[in-house]
């Protein structure tokens, strides 16, 4: 397990190498992985020599094979990187006939069944020359390794399956011996798939040639040292009769039938790399991809019909909330046999954004509150961590678009942050950094008040003096003195009051002149004063843009609002 667990550990860092332009040298995590792979190969052949090597051994280097074509298929690799990929494939596929023969060897000799000995055998004979073909393919791939071109060390393979070729040589003549010479033919699979080459061959003992029968075929094949053999692909399923004639005197001689199966499907897929859908590949037991095949794929209460492409391979994208489980099926034809595979799907999470702001600072409380706005608005309840300073402060739980919180400010500045860990719908994400600033002592707060009242006063020295021509004056009061630095007697409309309110207000916050009444309105809604600018506001767009002429009882009541608002303004509504 240790082994495979490495094995798919350099698999995944495969992925993520961009592929080698053709003609260059592959880079070295290829070399790493491939020559892991090949001594997990020559250990296994070294097991048929000493006889306890294991089938399932050879099926798992198989599969880690296919796997690793089909991982680089699915991330577009170059040619060069995808050819050394299947000859790996091809090289396990001789392992597996090697392996599967040799055990089925010995159980085949130990029960005297000498006919079927032959025919594992034969096996065997396949398997070695897929593998001298794929070693053969391997050995000229030059890789970069530390700065110069070296290729994978394939002598130790060579090695093994000279000796094993040599072994059961012996064995060969040993069945033949033991079984005695005569004329009979064998087939090294006895239930081949449709479309899988099989050997069929035979022996015909003082015999020049002989002609091999196939249900209506034939063919006439040569005899070397009392030995025939023929390669056959089966075009379809059935049971088919397998003989041969030899041209002397024994005479017409029938074989066992032969039962041909439908190939197997194996169908791999997961989740695509962007996250967006299932992509998968469809291949027979032979490695060959299935082109065009119809698939249905199923997740929840919908299902939908798909056809693989001519390299086997099929996306289906999926819209969906949660994780959801996906099934795929393959209903197999007269060649193919029926395949599904299942697996669970997780859909692309959505980023989201948090924005932080300081909404108030009380100089009394000592408390800061911040505010803050989540987009997209969850829709469900999610946990926020707030840190102070780097440091864990608390925990929130948010169900809509918007929160608040409230910091202790102390007498330095504070950094605050907000922290999201993620959840099966959104990613991770952390908000901007507020940097909160300790509010002034009161007497310097008061101080700056005062300040302030006297620029306020000179602005409406400066901007309240009474308009020549005005056809109606305000009354003056019974108090006969300044409110907060408006004098009443000295507006003549709500608009007079609100323009000395409004630029006050600009200078207050530092905003533009362009800035639009309303727009004014929104920057102070939140304030404690929000109310009585909205009703100033009001008042103000009634008169200008509306026409309607305020009496003297509104302006004295718009200059009462707007003493409270440059008062709440200036110092806040705390005093």
């Amino acid at each position: 397990m240790k082994k495979v667990s490495a094995i798919l550990l350099l698999l995944l860092s495969l992925t993520m190498i961009p592929p080698s332009s053709a003609g260059s040298p592959l880079s070295t995590p290829y070399y790493v992985y491939y020559g892991n792979l090949l001594n997990r190969t020559a250990s296994l052949l070294s097991g048929v020599l000493e006889g306890n090597a294991s089938v399932g051994d050879a099926l798992e280097l198989l599969s880690v094979a296919n796997s690793t074509y089909f991982t680089l298929l699915s991330y577009n690799a170059s040619n060069d990187v995808l050819t050394l990929a299947r000859s790996f494939v091809e090289l396990e596929k001789g392992v597996l006939l090697i392996v599967n023969g040799s055990t089925s060897l010995n159980s085949s000799l130990s029960s005297g069944n000498y006919e079927v000995a032959r025919q594992h055998i034969a096996s065997v004979v396949d398997g070695i020359s897929l593998v001298r073909n794929s070693l053969q393919i391997i050995s000229e791939f030059s890789f970069g390794v530390n700065g110069s071109e070296a290729s994978l060390n394939t002598t130790a393979l060579d090695e093994l399956v000279v000796e094993i070729s040599r072994e059961f040589r012996s064995k060969e003549n040993a069945v033949n011996e033991a079984a005695g010479l005569r004329f009979s033919i064998f087939v090294s699979k006895a239930r081949p798939f449709v479309g899988e080459n099989v050997t069929i061959f035979g022996y015909a003992p003082n015999m020049s040639r002989v002609v091999l029968h196939i249900g209506n075929y034939s063919v006439l094949l040569p005899v070397a040292e009392g030995k025939f053999s023929y390669v056959y692909s089966f075009p379809s399923t059935g049971v088919y009769e397998v003989y041969a004639v030899g041209t002397n005197a024994t005479g017409e001689h029938r074989s066992n039938t032969v039962e041909v199966l439908r190939v197997p499907v194996f169908i791999t897929f997961g989740t695509c790399a962007n996250l967006s859908g299932v992509c998968g590949y469809v291949s027979d037991a032979l490695g060959n991809p299935l082109k065009n095949a119809p698939l249905v794929v199923r997740w929840g209460s919908t299902a939908r019909g798909v056809f693989t492409d001519r390299d086997g391979q099929f996306f289906v994208p999926l819209k969906t909330t949660g994780p959801v489980w996906v099934d795929v099926l393959y209903f197999g034809d007269e060649v193919h046999s029926p395949a599904s595979a299942f697996t669970e799907f997780v859909p692309q999470r959505v980023p989201l954004i948090i924005k932080l702001s300081v909404s108030k600072v009380s100089p009394f409380s000592g408390e800061a509150t911040v505010e803050g706005r989540l987009l997209p608005s969850p829709g469900g309840l999610i946990a926020l961590d707030v840190y102070v300073d780097g440091s864990f402060y608390s925990r929130l739980f948010v169900s809509k678009g918007e929160f608040t919180l409230t910091i202790p400010t102390g007498s330095r500045p504070h950094e605050v942050y907000v922290v999201f860990r993620g959840n099966q719908r959104y990613l991770p994400a952390r908000s901007n950094t507020l940097v909160i600033t300790p509010p002034l002592i009161p007497m310097a707060r008061v101080a700056l008040f005062v300040s302030l009242l006297v620029i306020a006063f000179l602005a409406y020295r400066m901007f309240g003096r009474e308009s020549s021509g005005s056809p109606e004056r305000v009354e003056k009061t019974d108090s006969g003195s300044l409110e907060w630095g408006l004098k009443e007697r000295a507006f003549s409309s709500v608009r007079e009051v609100y323009v000395l309110v409004y630029r006050a207000l600009l200078r207050l916050r530092g905003l533009p002149r362009s800035t639009t009444p309303r727009e004014l309105l929104g920057e102070f809604r939140r304030f404690p004063f929000g109310k009585d600018l909205l009703t100033l506001t009001t008042l103000h767009e009634l008169e200008v843009y509306r026409g309607i002429k305020a009496k003297a009882s509104t302006v004295r009541g718009a200059v009462r609002t707007a003493s409270r608002v440059l008062l709440s303004a200036i110092i806040g509504d705390e005093l």
